[in-house]
Parts: C-alpha cells; structure tokens; sequence
C-alpha cells in the first residue's frame, strides 16, 4: 500500500461515507492508500454511526478487517456534550474505543452553560484516558466551542492537561482564524487535524449554510481555495492527517470517493515534500 512521504499518518474520517459499516469503509481507505481511519462508533437519536458492543459480530468483523488490511483507527467519533449528558452516554464509545485500540476520542461540546460543560468534559477527559483515549475537542462555529481560542481557553478551564484540540480546515476558515494564529499555541494541542476544501475561504456569515456545508458539501482536498499547506505547516510535524470530506459523491461512489480523497492528500504530501526540500536546498 502507496503511504505518504515520512509515513505521516494518513487516516480517513468515517463521515466521509458515513453509510458505509465500518468493515467495509476499513476495506475502502486501505485500498485508497490511507493507512488509518476514524470510526463513528456512536449511535444515537442524535447521531450517525455503528454501535460496535464488546462481543458483537460487528466489533470481531471490524476489527478483522483492521488486521487482515494493516490499518490502525486514529480516533473514535463522536461525543457530543448536550445540557444532560451524563457518564451512561459516554461508555459505549469509550469501550469502542479502547477495543480497536484508537489513539484519540473526538468530542464537541453544544452546551451553553460553561462552567457545566467544561465540569463535564473533565469528567470525560479522565474516564478517556482510563481507556487509553486522549479527548481532543473540535471547535466549531455552530457549537459552544466556537474556534481555536475558545477551545484553548475550555481545556484550561476544565483543568485537563491532556486533551487537545482537533483543527478541522473547514471549521477553522469559517470561524475567521487566522493559521498565522495556530503558533501562539502549545504544538502538544495538536496531535491531529482534519482536512477538505471548499469554494470560499471566507468566515461564515449563516451558521444554518455552515451546518449544511460541513455535513454534505465538502470537496477534495486541492479540489477548493482553503489554505491546506499552510495549515499542515502550521501544525507539529508529526500531526496527524485526518481527511473528512462528506458529500453527494461519499453517498453515491463511497469506494470512488475513498479513492479520490486518498490520491487529493498523497497529492498534497507531495507538495509539501517538494516544498520541504526546495527550502532545505537554499
């Protein structure tokens, strides 16, 4: 299997084809040169995903796959902290979790009382890190959370050392965060970050438009203008990848999709390989 220059790691987002069952989606992103996927293991009224529960066919069938295809999960999606979420709605992704052995717990917060939320999340960051999870909090302007800072600011307040922040290239455009900004940081908040593009770099003016965009209308990387190199610079070398890019073409060709997400970030390695080494030459 083709991997990326320095065998950064490379993953596939599970709401990039969110229908495929995970099985299977581990099948398709091997296949498309990635060597790693994050896995939507939270099912719920609320949210999209596979409940994959200790001694079920669907756990021992993903966990083959992951074997038989030599894929690692890069994180466990998703926890969303609402007004009354309590410890029962965290166990089942977390035991998900700690079984395919992933190395991060997504998590985004949509409660507006803060001293509650951040209370919680660090009830969640220390329940985590008993599964071998690092939380990693996803700002975005249609959350509680909204961009980089506030996020630096939550995990300060919810007295956590440990969790980081995931940067979605998206959500950091939309929210008008500067990359430039991303320095001022600890490089340790950043084990990973998320990539797509899109056809306007510009902050969100709607957060209903955002909502739409971020779930359905995501392009390929290099497919748009989002400033993709110069958010991966930004970040600590050894960050890793995670391509999450739902669209029409996810639902329709979820193999095909999975194939041109995969070539779009090889690309964009390439890229910045090639630029890596022009600057070493002068």
């Amino acid at each position: 299997m083709e991997q990326p220059p320095q065998q950064r790691i490379l993953s596939l987002s599970h709401l990039s084809a969110i229908q495929v069952p995970p099985p299977q989606f581990i099948e398709n992103a091997a296949a498309a040169g990635f060597n790693a996927v994050g896995l939507r293991v939270a099912q719920t009224p609320r949210d999209r995903g596979f409940q994959l529960l200790e001694g079920s066919a669907l756990l021992r069938d993903t966990r083959k796959a992951l074997h038989d295809n030599g894929m690692r999960v890069l994180d466990a999606e998703v926890i969303k902290l609402h007004p009354g979420s309590s410890r029962e709605d965290w166990m089942h992704v977390l035991e998900a979790g700690q079984a395919l052995s992933a190395s991060y717990l997504l998590v985004t917060v949509l409660d507006d009382d803060y001293q509650r939320a951040t209370t919680l999340f660090g009830e969640l960051a220390a329940t985590a890190a008993d599964h071998g999870l690092r939380c990693c909090l996803e700002p975005m302007i249609f959350s509680a959370v909204r961009d980089m800072d506030a996020a630096a600011r939550f995990l300060a307040d919810a007295g956590d050392g440990g969790s980081g922040i995931l940067l979605d290239a998206l959500h950091v455009a939309r929210a008008g965060t500067p990359i430039d900004d991303i320095a001022r940081q600890s490089p340790d908040l950043f084990p990973y970050c998320q990539l797509c593009d899109a056809l306007s770099a510009e902050p969100a003016t709607d957060e209903n438009a955002a909502i739409t965009e971020a779930r359905q209308h995501r392009l390929a990387p290099g497919q748009g203008v989002l400033p993709l190199a110069d958010l991966v610079r930004a970040l600590p070398p050894t960050a890793a990848i995670s391509v999450e890019a739902p669209s029409d073409r996810g639902t329709a060709d979820p193999r095909g999709w999975a194939a041109e997400l995969g070539a779009a970030a090889r690309e964009l390695f390439e890229y910045l390989d090639l630029d890596r080494t022009a600057a070493a030459g002068h």
